[in-house]
């Protein structure tokens, strides 16, 4: 990722300060009341609700005796280039604010986890299958920025400075028909190729593996090249929630800690080799073959009614939606 990006530099910027006040034996209320700031202000800062201004960077560092002219030069450096619009800006209004905050991390990390329980990931995703998935999951007006969105995600993580990418998809994700045949078809072909790319880990997670632990919830974990840095995690099917969308910790043990996911992440990793990955991929592109070809036979094509236990004619339509409450961006 380019080291001026503004979401990198906005947390490189805020972790300093709060390493800074926490080796100076500093509270938040102190620094505030030393400054005659209120206590949300500096709350604010270090959290990166609100940026910060050059005067008030230097403030700050006045109080944390912090002399050195290199080191005050790059950090307002650092300052400087975090007010800059990420490419991202453009969109921030078509998606809950949750997922925006997740594409700065993204922006910014080395290292991406991502599971998803019920559709491909969506970096994973072909255009076709994106706005099919999309028109159901997001206002109309939204749809296609919102794809437009994902595509130039891909775009950017693929690139050849992008961070390593690891997926792990249960294989109802596959099974799943979305859009026609064919946008599925191509989708699982997509797959295929992508299982092979250097910077991409690819694993599907069996139905003969039965259940296991957080197989309901999608999410991502970011990692950054920084080791000083912490972790972050989005769960994305809290995103519509206004708490615990985005959880970071260094010692953290509550049960959405991102320990617990990495946890999970890593035992699935042992669970399913990656080299399973394609075989299971094509088992479920000769099942959707087969299902055509039934289809087709019959002369009941996709989306006929079917009949209900009590009798009522019911409607299937692919890329109907997955959950009652609508999934947000992937």
């Amino acid at each position: 990722m380019p080291l001026n990006d503004p979401a990198l530099q906005r947390r490189r910027l805020r972790e300093q300060l709060r390493r800074l006040r926490e080796s100076k034996h500093l509270t938040q209320k102190a620094v505030a009341e030393q400054l005659e700031w209120s206590h949300s202000k500096i709350i604010r800062i270090e959290s990166g609700t609100v940026g910060i201004s050059i005067t008030d960077l230097r403030a700050l560092l006045a109080l944390y005796s912090v002399a050195d002219a290199a080191q005050i030069d790059t950090m307002v450096s650092m300052a400087r280039a975090a007010k800059e619009r990420p490419w991202w800006d453009a969109y921030k209004n078509m998606a809950p604010q949750a997922f925006v905050v997740s594409i700065a991390y993204e922006n910014a990390a080395s290292v991406i986890r991502n599971f998803e329980p019920d559709l491909v990931p969506g970096l994973l995703q072909t255009e076709e299958y994106a706005r099919e998935v999309l028109q159901w999951t997001s206002p109309p007006e939204q749809a296609g920025p919102r794809a437009d969105l994902r595509l130039e995600r891909q775009e950017r993580l693929f690139r050849p400075d992008g961070p390593e990418m690891h997926f792990i998809v249960d294989e109802g994700a596959l099974a799943r028909t979305v859009g026609r045949p064919a946008v599925m078809r191509r989708q699982l072909n997509r797959l295929k190729e992508l299982a092979d790319h250097p910077k991409v880990t690819l694993r599907v997670v069996p139905f003969h593996l039965g259940l296991y632990r957080y197989f309901t919830t999608s999410y991502v974990i970011f990692e950054f090249a920084e080791p000083d840095e912490d972790m972050a995690l989005y769960l994305e099917t809290q995103a519509r929630h206004s708490d615990a969308i985005i959880v970071e910790g260094r010692d953290s043990v509550s049960e959405d800690s991102v320990a617990h996911y990495l946890e999970n992440f890593y035992e699935l990793e042992i669970k399913v080799p990656a080299a399973d990955a394609v075989a299971l991929i094509e088992a479920n592109a000769e099942r959707l073959t087969h299902r055509a070809e039934l289809s087709a036979s019959d002369g009941s094509p996709v989306g006929s009614p079917v009949p209900s236990p009590d009798g009522v004619h019911a409607t299937i339509r692919t890329g109907d939606r997955v959950e009652d409450v609508p999934r947000v961006e992937k």
